[in-house]
């Protein structure tokens, strides 16, 4: 299968997938055929970095710039927009409002400056940017704030009114809360817990879905620390709710189930004690914690972990189904480092996860290798039956650019995932993405 390369411009751009099949269908024509369903994808691209210079500190030649795009998933239609990130932290950088009218993204680090050659050369990131994505067809800038420095991911409160930003420990403020209303952004408030030190680094926040609760990853604790937020005239403040949980080795980024009984995090396995502190890391895990919203017990809220699973190397991104019964991890294998290490690994992996909705236990259904690099986020469409996987970079002798690809969920007596051919080239670097459904 080939697909076309891409060409962008410094303001928005629209293309259509013209993927070619063996069947004669473009990748428009194929995205109706397996039954993809939801208004669109968005994701975000570092247009700054090879995905090697995680390893060897080099930026790379220059391929694109940072872009957010919209990809519609009834005809497989793009649209970009140029937005500061960076794929340096947890691939949770960009959320959508619930109505599906914005999409917020949080800077890492900032552009590549024009003498930029090294990974050191690059800024510390400081905004969040508001994008109207409204139109899916053209996406527009509305707002940036500056909040922080290091911005490492973000979440959105279930009404959409304020987001949550995990702030790097050179920052020393914790979380960063930014009020959200009428297309802009608001007041800002931080708010820490004493449980975590200013020199632990909290990789993400993740927002419960129908309550104001946060869980907060404090990987080098290896701790999923559970608090409630609080609102008030004068900003917002965080509350320890239950216990912290003791995870695996780097509890990057997690996820709620659905209906946020449980809470799955992904733990990578990384750690000053590896041998190149990630790129040697063992195969990872995911452990299931169920939630205790009521509080109601005699010794207050009780968090307990209920499953653990097993991934491929480096899950640094998780998935859930809409109807909270399968997970998928994004495993990055050592996909990304140069193609001469001996380290490195020609292909990356997902891995499926059986979940039990009632009890919270895992099981790891598979684990399935196929041709990409640095894939760190997926999601699933609004059927559950299809994940989309953003694939950062190419291959030797693939298509300039990265990918978002796309692969089936069969469920039955033997369930697997199987990678379809419907393929989109993208902008190079995608890293984050979520489905606006």
């Amino acid at each position: 299968m080939k697909i076309i390369g891409l060409m962008l411009s410094s303001t928005a751009v629209t293309l259509t997938a013209a993927t070619a099949f063996a069947d004669g269908h473009t990748a428009a024509e194929q995205s109706g055929l397996i039954g993809l369903e939801g208004r669109a994808i968005v994701s975000i691209h570092d247009g700054d970095m090879l995905s090697s210079a995680y390893v060897d500190g080099q930026l790379g030649p220059r391929e694109s710039e940072d872009m957010l795009t919209v990809l519609s998933l009834d005809n497989l239609s793009l649209a970009s927009v140029p937005v500061s990130n960076s794929v340096a932290g947890a691939p949770t950088a960009v959320a959508v409002t619930p109505d599906g009218r914005f999409a917020i993204v949080s800077e890492s680090f900032g552009p590549r400056p024009e003498n930029g050659e090294t990974f050191r050369d690059l800024p510390i990131g400081t905004l969040v940017t508001l994008v109207d994505i409204g139109d899916a067809a053209n996406p527009t800038v509305l707002d940036t704030a500056e909040i922080g420095n290091r911005l490492d991911g973000l979440s959105l409160s279930p009404d959409g009114s304020l987001i949550a930003v995990a702030l790097h420990q050179t920052d020393g403020r914790g979380v960063a809360f930014v009020e959200l209303a009428d297309g802009a952004f608001g007041d800002v408030s931080y708010a820490s817990l004493p449980a975590i030190a200013e020199t632990q680094r909290i990789s993400h926040v993740e927002w419960h879905p129908t309550q104001d609760f946060v869980a907060i990853h404090a990987v080098d604790q290896a701790m999923v620390h559970f608090a409630r937020v609080i609102r008030d005239n004068g900003g917002v403040t965080l509350e320890s709710w239950g216990n912290p949980v003791l995870t695996s080795k780097y509890p990057f980024m997690g996820r709620f189930s659905p209906d946020g009984s449980h809470y799955l995090t992904a733990n990578l396995f990384w750690g000053p004690d590896v041998p190149g502190i990630w790129t040697e890391a063992v195969d990872g895990d995911v452990m299931s914690i169920r939630f205790d919203a009521d509080g109601a017990g005699q010794n207050g809220p009780r968090h307990f972990i209920v499953g653990r699973a097993l991934t491929g190397a480096s899950p640094e991104g998780i998935a859930i189904s809409p109807d909270g019964e399968w997970a998928v991890t994004t495993n990055l294998e050592v996909s990304y480092a140069p193609a001469d290490d001996p380290r490195h690994t020609p292909y990356s992996s997902l891995t499926l996860i059986d979940i039990d909705g009632n009890s919270g236990d895992l099981t790891s259904v598979g684990t399935y290798y196929f041709d990409g690099i640095l894939p760190e986020a997926a999601t699933f469409d609004a059927s559950g039956r299809y994940v989309s996987v953003v694939n950062y970079d190419q291959h030797l002798g693939g298509a300039e650019g990265g990918s978002i690809d796309f692969w089936r969920l069969v469920e039955g007596d033997a369930p697997k995932l199987v990678q379809t051919r419907t393929s989109v080239p993208v902008p190079h670097g995608p890293h984050s993405m979520v489905l606006v459904d």
